[in-house]
């Protein structure tokens, strides 16, 4: 009978440790087999705050989802990092877009750059491991999408006369000629229809993947002081 009792009171002990783990870091989503975390979702959006250079956002349900939608993204990219060649992201590259980051903070904001990574419990390293992430999966993207844009000089025109002059003459800047716009135009729509293709990408890559969500409803953030 002590054994019998000691078993069950094990098993009470281990249904209770179970029950607190999946509060702390249960598993929200998985893709393919790999486990997004509710310390996953929390991070991401601690990583928003600072790269933002705002407050923590995260505490209504809805941003939380965003989030929880831009992580199976983002997951779904990581696997396609080794299926398309492409140069990969540079110190220099980093670094630009760290100082950029950290141009948002003192002395023209309210928080220094140290203490916004203090009180979202980062590092300047791990923050620069993000950067690194990101900078290879947008140049994924554009090896990817970029070699079926096709951008032909009537919608160059187009944009250049109904939209670009009248920006200039709003701004009161000086005109600039057609020929002078049109590379920067050019970019301009290219970008813009890189953004449309990759949202038909990802829909088209969550229907090849086994993604499941296995929430509807998203606790409170974690609040690091």
């Amino acid at each position: 009978m002590r054994f019998q009792g000691l078993i069950y009171g094990l098993l009470l002990f281990t249904a209770s440790w179970l029950r607190a783990g999946e509060v702390l870091d249960r598993i929200l989503a998985t893709v393919n087999g790999h486990a997004i975390l509710q310390s996953d979702l929390d991070e991401e959006l601690r990583y928003e705050a600072v790269m933002s250079g705002h407050e923590q956002r995260g505490t209504i349900s809805g941003d939380r989802k965003i989030a929880l939608d831009r992580l199976v993204d983002r997951e779904l990219l990581c696997e396609q990092l080794s299926t398309t060649e492409f140069a990969q992201t540079t110190a220099d590259e980093i670094d630009k877009q760290l100082e950029q980051v950290k141009s948002d903070y003192l002395p023209n904001g309210k928080t220094s750059w140290t203490a916004a990574l203090a009180s979202h419990g980062f590092t300047e390293s791990e923050i620069e491991d993000r950067i690194a992430l990101e900078l290879n999966q947008w140049k994924l993207i554009d090896a990817r999408l970029r070699p079926s844009i096709q951008i032909d000089q009537t919608a160059i025109e187009d944009y250049y006369n109904r939209q670009f002059l009248p920006e200039l003459r709003r701004s009161g800047a000086q005109a600039i000629t057609l020929q002078e716009a049109a590379p920067k135009i050019r970019e301009l729509l290219t970008q813009q229809k890189i953004n449309e293709a990759l949202a038909s990408w990802q829909e088209t890559l969550r229907s090849q993947s086994q993604v499941r969500i296995l929430v509807s409803d998203f606790p409170q953030p974690d609040q690091r002081q």
